[in-house]
């Protein structure tokens, strides 16, 4: 397998190009018909302010317009010259489609919490060289609130990358590992032997013995590590034949139209996370295998 800067570099070599003319296209299609937009608009204020409202109306929605298929066109190259460059690079057994997603059934069975809008885009899917498959996409749930007066407001409760792996052995219980919050009622709240862990992460369990089994110091500390140096905190479920990881990233595979196309920190901090999550899943399956469940 290749480490990043091989691949950043592979990808740098043969895609940077085109992909760099065509936002440097689009970001100054922008911004010279924000710079038209606004000239039209300031000479028609001065006319009368009826004149003014309905051509300032006309000129947003042009300007919307103009923007839309701009950076429609820039995203979509990014995502079929960049992206699937770099998940291919990655392994030759992954495939990326942005268009497609992780079917919302499958995110409820990681248990992770109540929503009312669900949104899946960007799959990341293969058999990886260990034999294990592997779907991984970006997911958006929200939420809906409505006041007094029937007005709704939406919040987002979760936005970043999700992962379903499917492991050759079933785990007879439900493991669960949660960014730390209060549970005091929570009866399958299981306190490890780390008191660092314990101020990061909460562990829940249906068998204390399987949990702790499972959750070695050494995946622990894994995951301690990998919060400090990324800022995110991975949140987990096993359960049966099945490994459910997830990242609060915010969207992701996404192109900056006013930043650089080949941005380094950002390919960077995908590969780490998906480097991560098959680490992760190789010490959980070395547990699992090793464990009577």
């Amino acid at each position: 397998m290749k480490n990043f800067n091989e691949i950043y570099e592979e990808i740098y070599r043969e895609c940077l190009e085109p992909l760099e003319k065509l936002r440097k296209k689009s970001r100054n299609t922008i911004i010279y018909s924000t710079l038209i937009s606004l000239t039209i608009g300031i000479i028609l204020a001065i006319i009368t302010k009826s004149v003014a409202m309905i051509s300032l109306a006309i000129i947003i929605s042009f300007f919307i317009e103009i923007f839309s298929k701009s950076n429609a066109k820039y995203r979509t190259m990014f995502k079929e010259d960049i992206i699937k460059k770099f998940v291919k690079s990655y392994s030759e057994n992954l495939e990326f489609y942005p268009t497609r997603g992780i079917p919302k059934a499958t995110y409820n069975l990681a248990k992770f919490e109540y929503y009312d809008r669900y949104h899946s885009e960007d799959l990341i899917t293969g058999t990886l060289e260990s034999g294990y498959k592997i779907n991984m996409a970006e997911v958006k749930t929200e939420t809906e609130s409505r006041d007094s007066d029937g007005d709704t407001t939406t919040y987002t409760v979760f936005h970043g990358l999700f992962a379903e792996i499917e492991l050759n052995k079933n785990v007879n219980s439900c493991v669960k590992i949660r960014k730390n919050a209060i549970s005091l009622f929570n009866k399958e709240r299981i306190e490890m032997d780390s008191g660092e862990f314990e101020k990061k992460f909460n562990v829940y369990s249906t068998d204390k013995i399987i949990a702790m089994q499972l959750l070695t110091s050494d995946i622990m500390q894994m995951l301690l590590d990998f919060k400090e140096e990324n800022k995110l905190v991975p949140e987990i479920t096993i359960e049966g034949n099945k490994f459910y990881i997830r990242f609060e990233t915010g969207g992701v595979f996404e192109a900056k139209l006013m930043k650089k196309a080949l941005d380094y920190n950002m390919l960077k901090k995908y590969y780490d996370i998906i480097n991560f999550t098959l680490d992760l899943t190789e010490k959980f399956l070395n547990n699992i295998n090793e464990t009577e469940l």
